[in-house]
C-alpha cells in the first residue's frame, strides 16, 4: 500500500546575536608567536569534566616563572566564581605547562588565565604575553553532550533562536529530546535521534516554510516508519503492530512541537509552511535507512 502525505492547514496548537557565543570568543594572548598548542582550543564547547589545562611552547620558559598562582582557571557559571585549584606542571624536554584541576569540573563555562610566564636565559628576547580565554564543559546525558540552557528571552527574540553547538536544532528544543527521551527504557538512542530529525526537520521549515521543504519532514516520517517496520515484522496482525508502534511513538510529540514553535513569529511560519503545502498530495519516500540522519541501525537498539 502507497501512503501518502496530504497537508493542510492546522489550528494554533498551544503550545542575533548568542551572548554565549559572543562572550566565549573573548580571549587574549592566544595566537602569540611563542605557543604551539591549547588544550582545551579557545571557545571549545565540548570540553571532558576530567581535561587538563595543557600550552605547549614553541621555546623554552624559565621553570622559576611557572607558578601555582600563575594559572587561574574560573567557573564562569558558578555563583561566586569559583576559582578551581589545581596542580601545575612543566616539561622542559617538551616546553609543555600543565594545570591539572584538582577536581571533576562541573558543567558550565570556565575561563582560563595564564600570566607572568618567562622565556629561558637563552630566548630572553622573547616576551610571553597573558593568555586568556573560555571553553564550555557540557553537562552529559545518556553519553549525548547537552548545550547549555540558552535564556529565554533572548532565546525568543529571534526567529531561529539560540544554536550554541550548531547542529541547526535551537538549544531549548535538543534539550528537551534528549532529557526526555533518554528516559525510554527500551530504546533511548533510537527515540533521540528520530526526534532530532523531526527537530531539525522543522527548524529548517521555520527558516524556509516553502513547498520544497518538505522533504526535510518527509525524510524524518521516513526515518521513523523505516524503525517501526524494522521492529514490527514479526508481529503478527495489523492491530497488534499498530498497537506496539503506538506504545514507542516516542515520549515526545505535541509537547515537541510546543516547543518549536512557542513565539508567534515562529506559528506564523509554520502557517506559511501549511499554506504553500496545502491541498497538495504527496507520494512519501520509501521508507529506509538512506532517509535517517543517524544510522540507527548501528545505535544497537
Amino acid at each position: 500500500m502507497i501512503r501518502v502525505l496530504v497537508i493542510i492547514f492546522v489550528s494554533l496548537l498551544p503550545f542575533s546575536l548568542n551572548a554565549s557565543d559572543e562572550h566565549m570568543a573573548k580571549s587574549k594572548g592566544i595566537d602569540q608567536e611563542s605557543i604551539l598548542s591549547l588544550y582545551p582550543v579557545p571557545s571549545q564547547v565540548d570540553v571532558p569534566q576530567n581535561a587538563v589545562i595543557k600550552v605547549q611552547f614553541k621555546i623554552p620558559l624559565d621553570p622559576s616563572s611557572v607558578q601555582k598562582h600563575n594559572v587561574k582557571l574560573v567557573d564562569l557559571s558558578s555563583h561566586h566564581h569559583e576559582h578551581i585549584r589545581g596542580n601545575i606542571a612543566y616539561d622542559k624536554d617538551q616546553y609543555l605547562l600543565t594545570y591539572t584541576p584538582s577536581k571533576l569540573l562541573q558543567p558550565g563555562f570556565y575561563e582560563v588565565e595564564i600570566k607572568s610566564l618567562k622565556a629561558a636565559k637563552t630566548h630572553k628576547q622573547r616576551h610571553i604575553h597573558e593568555i586568556k580565554y573560555h571553553f564550555y564543559v557540557p553537562e552529559v546525558v545518556n553519553g549525548y553532550a547537552l548545550p547549555p540552557e540558552p535564556d529565554k528571552k533572548l532565546n525568543d527574540s529571534t526567529l531561529l533562536g539560540i544554536d550554541f553547538n550548531n547542529n541547526g536544532i535551537r538549544d531549548d528544543v535538543e534539550r528537551l529530546v534528549i532529557i526526555e527521551e533518554s528516559k525510554n527504557s527500551e530504546y533511548p538512542k533510537t527515540q533521540i535521534a528520530i526526534s532530532m530529525q523531526y527537530a531539525w526537520a522543522w527548524q529548517k521549515i521555520i527558516d524556509s516554510p516553502t513547498l520544497e521543504a518538505r522533504k526535510y519532514l518527509e525524510n524524518a516520517s521516513s526515518c521513523q516508519w523505516y524503525w517501526f517496520a524494522k521492529k514490527t515484522k514479526d508481529i503478527e496482525g495489523y492491530v497488534e503492530s499498530r498497537k506496539w508502534r503506538k506504545e514507542h511513538i516516542g515520549k515526545l510529540g505535541v509537547e515537541l512541537e510546543d516547543k518549536i514553535f512557542n513565539t508567534k513569529e515562529r506559528t506564523l511560519q509554520r502557517f506559511k509552511f501549511n499554506e504553500a503545502c496545502s491541498g497538495q498530495i504527496f507520494s512519501l519516500p520509501k521508507d529506509t535507512i538512506e532517509n535517517c540522519q543517524i544510522n540507527i541501525d548501528e545505535l544497537g537498539e
